[in-house]
């Protein structure tokens, strides 16, 4: 949609007391729309001709749908409830923005009360960015008139940090330039000479993504090159914004570390509008909090540049089990032997690490429509070529479940191993429209020690642990960092230390149906909040210190995690606090919840 502010503008100003027009500007305080000093019409316009005229005005996705809003149009509503769960289409719209509870799709919600859509913490104004320039820009406007400010790259984010109440959005969605360097040798990050500050090889190809490009668009170029880079699964993630700044765990993790481990250079735009770069020779504190210290915090990054990698083979390697309840329809049977199930599969966790092996399992204690528990697994062996020691590997998971639940002949477990010639053979071969977002979805997690699992109490004290979280839904594991980040552990880094120690990151995902109602709603955050995630905290804990001693991943937590700075960044937060009052004093960045938003209201409107 293109920016209009006449109307809004009318209202607003016509509401007001007559001696609030004089301009002034909040000293602790962001200035909203109903405030004085909220920018003129005409300094809005002059700011949109600034940038190219390509700010836009930002309304709920849903708006459309909504018969009584002068947004009404048939046609648009059409198309957002045919595609609103399609990953690809999402990250094309400016107005969906995770987070916003306030206008919902009419036809997910009960017809009493009359649903109602309200703008909600959707930003008002959006600038689709093309360049460094136009960010450097719209992060001084922002800051002259002390406007809250959003920053948002494809709208992945569970705990809806590119959603702000009356907010100026960056979007770099759709800076999708990709190079690559180092292709003769020779080059070296900003401010290095003579080798200093490579964490590279020295005839390593390296790929400088513009900040929009998605992983599967970073998956395919690099494919191309006969090489890979250590990123995500989720094919609509932008590379460049909050996963590799929150560290960004990945499949690839126990074969080369973390996402950040590779990164070699940033460009950023900074809280006073300059355009930086920061490597471990130029800015190098800067570079440091951006690698794991969270998005959306210390500046917009526009490109990030990483190292690649050999494409060896593969093994792709599953273990799926169904453990019905019986005829008795006994359901308690069923659960005891799904977590039976859990110990036995993590007793394997540490031989499994050992060996190089990555990749995600779930357990489906609640599946509708099956007449019982579920355990599905999709490891991979990056650099293994002979199946046979990898079924070994396996043997006594298999043998157990085959004793427990029920041999080959029932089909009850399953077991695959595919020899691949390349690992990129793997992963390029889901295009990111198959995949599917938009749900009522919530998240908690932890980091979950290789020590902790070395053990046979340790692997009890957790399968329990899931087991009271699993009243909420699914429960997830994530082989992603290993010996692989264990291995980087000299890599300096905003990343919490604990994923250096890490085997599995554990979630917690639940949610609710369209149309539950929103006590319900608040129930299961209770609970997720208050049941759930403590369960796990208590895992590695230090009744010593009475201080958890590992924590969990920013970007797949949950929003209203308890002692969140030491939860998502260790021993590292003190630190950071004071770079993020270094880099932006005034708060022109803000998200929820990041380092310093502890110093503002929930909705980073006034400090507290």
């Amino acid at each position: 949609m293109q920016f209009s502010l006449g109307n809004f503008t009318l209202l607003l100003t016509a509401s007001l007391p007559f001696t609030t027009l004089a301009r002034s500007i909040k000293k602790d305080c962001k200035c909203t729309p109903s405030d004085a000093c909220w920018p003129s019409e005409e300094e809005w316009h002059h700011f949109n001709k600034s940038i190219g005229g390509i700010l836009v005005d930002v309304n709920p996705v849903a708006e459309p749908c909504y018969k009584d809003s002068p947004e009404y149009d048939e046609a648009r509503c059409d198309e957002v409830t045919k595609m609103f769960h399609d990953s690809r289409w999402r990250t094309d719209q400016a107005d969906l923005c995770p987070g916003n509870e306030s206008c919902y799709l009419p036809s997910v919600l009960p017809p009493s009360p009359p649903p109602v859509c309200k703008q909600g913490r959707v930003p008002l104004y959006g600038v689709p960015a093309k360049s460094a320039k136009d960010i450097s820009k719209t992060v001084k406007f922002a800051a002259k008139h002390n406007i809250p400010l959003v920053i948002k790259n494809s709208g992945h984010d569970y705990l809806g940090r590119s959603s702000r109440r009356n907010a100026l959005m960056i979007w770099t969605h759709f800076m999708s330039s990709i190079e690559y360097l180092n292709e003769d040798g020779g080059w070296t990050p900003e401010g290095c000479k003579g080798g200093k500050g490579r964490e590279y090889k020295e005839d390593d190809l390296l790929i400088k993504a513009a900040a929009g490009v998605m992983l599967y668009d970073l998956y395919q170029s690099v494919g191309k090159r006969g090489r890979t880079v250590v990123a995500g699964a989720a094919g609509t993630v932008g590379v460049a914004g909050g996963y590799i700044q929150g560290g960004g765990h990945s499949a690839l993790g126990p074969w080369k570390g973390m996402a950040i481990d590779h990164l070699v250079e940033v460009e950023v735009v900074v809280a006073d509008g300059r355009v930086l770069k920061a490597s471990p020779c130029v800015n190098t504190d800067l570079f440091w909090a951006l690698r794991g210290g969270g998005g959306g915090t210390f500046g917009v990054v526009t490109s990030v540049t990483l190292r690649t990698h050999e494409d060896p083979p593969t093994i792709i390697y599953s273990v799926n089990a169904t453990i019905p309840f019986g005829s008795s329809n006994d359901t308690t049977s069923a659960d005891n032997k799904l977590w039976q199930l859990a110990s036995e599969w993590h007793a394997l966790g540490p031989a499994i690490d050992d060996r190089g092996g990555s990749g995600y399992y779930y357990f489906f204690p609640n599946m509708p429509g099956l007449n019982g528990k579920m355990f599905i697994s999709g490891l991979i062996f990056i650099g293994a070529t002979n199946l046979t020691e990898i079924e070994e590997l396996f043997s006594p998971f298999v043998n157990w479940a085959y004793d427990n639940i029920g041999g080959p002949e029932t089909g009850l477990v399953a077991k695959l191993g595919i020899e691949l010639p390349k690992m990129s053979s793997f992963f390029n071969s889901v295009p990111p429209t198959d995949s599917t977002s938009g749900g009522n979805s919530l998240l908690g997690s932890r980091l979950v020690s290789k020590e902790l699992l070395s053990t046979r109490e340790g692997v009890e004290k957790t399968s329990e642990a899931m087991r009271k979280g699993s009243k909420l839904g699914v429960v997830l594991g994530h082989y992603v960092a290993g010996k692989g980040a264990a291995a980087n552990k000299h890599i300096d880094s905003a990343l919490h230390p604990a994923w250096r120690k890490t085997l599995t990151h554990i979630v917690f995902a639940t949610g609710w149906d369209d149309g539950a109602s929103f006590e319900y709603q608040e129930s299961i955050k209770r609970m997720l909040t208050e049941q759930a995630v403590p369960a796990l905290k208590e895992l590695d804990w230090d009744p010593v210190k009475k201080r958890q001693t590992m924590g969990a991943y920013i970007n797949e937590a949950d929003k209203e995690e308890k002692n969140w700075q030491d939860s998502f960044w260790g021993d590292n937060y003190p630190r950071l606090r004071k770079l993020k009052q270094k880099w932006d004093p005034k708060g022109v960045f803000w998200c929820r919840p990041c380092v310093g938003s502890e110093d503002w209201d929930r909705e980073g409107v006034c400090k507290v």
